[in-house]
């Protein structure tokens, strides 16, 4: 008779029904059924049902059910574990009996179930290692929902570390999976997710929207720890300093409060006491924000809970600041930092040694305040490193068309759904006018959402306008470089007088080919009007951005334009640039590029010109 590899279920207690009868495998398994049960409410519970299964199981020889109570026993225990047995203990032995038994469906839930208790504790590498071993498994047995399932686990892991890119990548991922699994509470998590990820980045009105659909799709009879969840998030947005919708977070809040009350889990409401205890910081209610947060650090630190236990530090660092007990404040920041999960947490550890350093320097402890400055100034250039900002607008930018392609196929679902209820409808005439009104507004919805010029290929104006609007924003949050350059060819007008039309098409088409070509991923390229293109050159310096378009009207000068027509053997160009790195959002950016422009015709075409932003 086997027994569990390298130790044993955690001990204290006989069997609950006191006896041997009616030991099967059906009693473990029931057992391991009211364990589940029990887990979030009643831990202690569930941990003494998952021992009477492991005890019947291995009595029976029976391997799975073992295995099943090893790994849901590591489940209810803390993440310190107990005197004789740890969570990653346990799920590591049930892990190996899964691979003997060759389930790789179980094995994927032991390693996924590591890799949260993993994450628990601060050990952030071998949670992302596990959790992808975990996600490989549920890719190969075909899971969509599983798959989602890990990638949401996985995208609040790089979270904490500060991985942003990352998690919004996996995270989008998840979102697509649940939405062909057909898992609308999966849908609401990694929605959940994407806006707390999104708020992070900045992008507050993209964050609101997805908190929104979450909360849409996480009903409280459906899912209430979700939801749960889902208000904090949200009202931790909302209730940002500052926030228009400040009080609109309070009330989130409260229901957050009432749902959480009725689940009867000690770890979510310490969440919603910890934000609860954040909202009155803001509001400037110090004293009861502080009552919040000694309550909440109690139960976290009862729970064993060190990544709740750092934040809930955080915060009443911060509260003790406020209330003006510096040195209070240092003891529990310092605390803070000590705690394994803030190793390797970016998004953890940079407020913590911001306000460290804050205090420090205040008291004139310069070389302590330095130390904290320092590494607060490295987690800040790890989460605004320059390739993660580029994959993130790109990844905002996939998104968008995503969302634009999902609710365009919605609409046709819809519009076929009511060409379905027209036809069996009484009122046929009245609902088909109602049909074709939809389906009008639907089809000019589409024709507004176009974004390609149907000649070139390229951003058209409107996709081009509204481009440039959001990298200036870009430019200045993070203080990029911006330039913009304005391409026109020279005596076009002769080219369609002389060689036709469709040979004016084409070689609007070629240099515009040649322009997407020849600039990078990240900057954006459109046709502005006419003959005249526009180009964005994202984090580019105005001495950057003029070598870079002396090199694209050589180029263009260089094409061969023959073959469409025996006359036309060179098209040339000139060009407008403008930027300014002090200011890469002015408001004259596009028309300074404009008048380099005219400046460049005006002193002999097929040339360069370049003017700052004033």
């Amino acid at each position: 008779m086997a027994g569990p590899p390298g130790g044993a279920l955690p001990t204290g207690g006989g069997l609950l029904d006191g006896g041997r009868q009616g030991e099967t495998p059906a009693r473990v398994d029931e057992c391991l059924a009211q364990a589940r049960a029990l887990r979030a409410t009643d831990p202690q519970q569930a941990l003494a049902l998952c021992r009477q299964a492991g005890e019947i199981a291995l009595r029976l020889d029976y391997q799975g059910g073992l295995a099943w109570s090893l790994l849901q026993a590591g489940q209810c225990l803390p993440p310190g574990g107990l005197a004789d047995a740890t969570p990653s203990a346990l799920m590591l032995q049930a892990l190996s009996l899964f691979e003997g038994l060759g389930d790789r469906r179980a094995q994927a839930e032991a390693l996924l179930a590591l890799a949260c208790d993993q994450a628990r504790r601060g050990e952030q590498a071998a949670a992302l290692a596990h959790g992808r071993r975990g996600l490989a498994l549920r890719q190969e047995l075909g899971d969509l929902g599983g798959q989602a399932d890990a990638l949401i686990r996985l995208g609040a892991v790089l979270r904490d570390m500060g991985r942003l890119a990352d998690a919004l990548e996996w995270l989008h991922q998840a979102l697509d999976l649940a939405l062909r699994a057909a898992e609308p509470v999966l849908q609401g998590q990694a929605h959940s997710h994407i806006g707390l990820v999104l708020a992070e980045l900045g992008e507050l009105p993209l964050g609101e929207d997805h908190h929104r659909r979450a909360l849409a799709l996480l009903t409280p009879a459906v899912a209430p720890a979700a939801r749960v969840e889902a208000l904090l998030a949200h009202a931790e947005l909302l209730g940002r300093p500052g926030s228009a919708s400040f009080e609109a977070a309070q009330v989130l809040l409260v229901e957050a409060r009432q749902l959480a009350g009725t689940l009867g889990q000690a770890a979510l409401n310490a969440r919603v006491l910890l934000a609860q205890g954040r909202w009155r910081q803001t509001a400037g209610e110090v004293l009861a924000a502080a009552q919040l947060l000694v309550e909440a650090l109690a139960v976290a630190r009862r729970l064993d809970e060190p990544a709740l236990e750092a934040e809930v530090l955080l915060a009443l660092g911060r509260n003790r600041w406020l209330q003006g007990e510096p040195q209070a404040a240092v003891t529990l920041l310092a605390a803070a930092l000590q705690t394994p999960s803030v190793q390797g947490a970016d998004r953890l550890a940079a407020p913590l040694h911001e306000l460290l350093s804050t205090l420090l320097e205040a008291q004139q402890q310069w070389r302590e305040a330095l130390h904290h400055y320092k590494a607060w100034d490295a987690c800040r250039q790890r989460l605004l490193d320059q390739d993660n900002q580029r994959r993130i607008r790109q990844l905002l930018q996939q998104a968008d068309l995503e969302r634009v392609r999902r609710d365009a196929e919605t609409a046709r679902e819809q519009a076929r759904q009511l060409g379905s209820e027209l036809h069996a409808a009484r009122e046929a005439e009245r609902q088909k006018q109602a049909l074709l009104e939809q389906l009008e507004r639907q089809s000019e919805l589409l024709r507004q959402l176009s974004r390609e010029d149907g000649l070139t290929g390229l951003a058209n104006r409107r996709w081009l306008d509204a481009q440039l609007t959001r990298e200036r924003e870009r430019a200045r949050r993070y203080r990029h470089p911006l330039a913009v350059a304005m391409v026109d060819l020279d005596h076009f007008k002769r080219i369609n007088d002389r060689c036709s039309h469709p040979v004016g098409d084409e070689v609007l088409r070629r240099v515009g080919l040649l322009l997407r070509d020849a600039c990078r991923s990240g900057d954006i390229v459109g046709r502005y009007g006419g003959e005249e293109f526009m180009v964005v050159l994202v984090e580019t310096p105005l001495s950057g951005a003029h070598v870079l378009c002396e090199k694209l009207r050589q180029r263009i000068a260089a094409l061969d334009f023959t073959d469409l027509h025996p006359s036309l053997s060179r098209v040339t160009a000139s060009i407008g640039v403008s930027g300014d790195a002090q200011d890469p959002v002015a408001a004259d950016l596009v028309r300074r590029a404009d008048q380099a422009l005219y400046q460049a015709k005006a002193t002999g075409r097929n040339r360069v010109c370049v003017l700052p932003a004033e």
